[in-house]
């Protein structure tokens, strides 16, 4: 019988669900898939790009990768995850050319989402995203100039295709 008893428990505790990780993530899952990308530089040269969101991490952070379509050459890979201790957002960017830059967010505000430079001084840029409809948003890359206006260097109009690429 204590055996019995014991088995029972054993298959209890193995059979039980692991608990969620607690991601704070919820609200950004919308960006979740792939898009297609086309829009302007602030001289009106064309670009395009591929962006991509998926969970990582078992769910702590949402990754984005970006990839210029040719002549374009940029492409970076972005984390996002839950401000530690604050409402809102904290952003990493690593891109091709070395780069490495930190953004903070206060979240959502409607259908608004401003991503800006943490960095005190220096080069200070922010991406001020915007969802337009269930499958289509919009993002702004904007910088500070001498004098503190944001000045932007170009906008991407971004939408999910119906079927995913292969």
């Amino acid at each position: 019988m204590l055996v019995s008893i014991l088995s029972a428990l054993l298959a209890t505790t193995t059979a039980a669900a692991p608990a969620k990780a607690p991601s704070g993530l919820d609200a950004l899952a919308w960006f979740a898939g792939d898009w297609q990308c086309t829009g302007r530089f602030a001289d009106g040269r064309t670009i395009r790009s591929h962006e991509s969101f998926d969970m990582a991490l078992d769910g702590h952070w949402l990754r984005m990768r970006h990839d210029d379509v040719a002549p374009g050459r940029y492409r970076a890979e972005e984390w996002w995850g839950p401000a530690p201790g604050a409402k809102g957002y904290i952003v990493t960017v690593f891109d091709n050319g070395g780069g490495l830059r930190h953004y903070a967010s206060a979240g959502w505000n409607g259908d608004a989402l401003a991503l800006e430079n943490t960095a005190g001084t220096g080069y200070i840029d922010r991406f001020d995203f915007r969802r337009l409809d269930a499958a289509t948003y919009q993002v702004d890359y904007s910088h500070r100039d001498k004098a503190g206006a944001w000045r932007t260097g170009d906008t991407l109009r971004c939408t999910k295709p119906a079927t995913p690429p292969r």
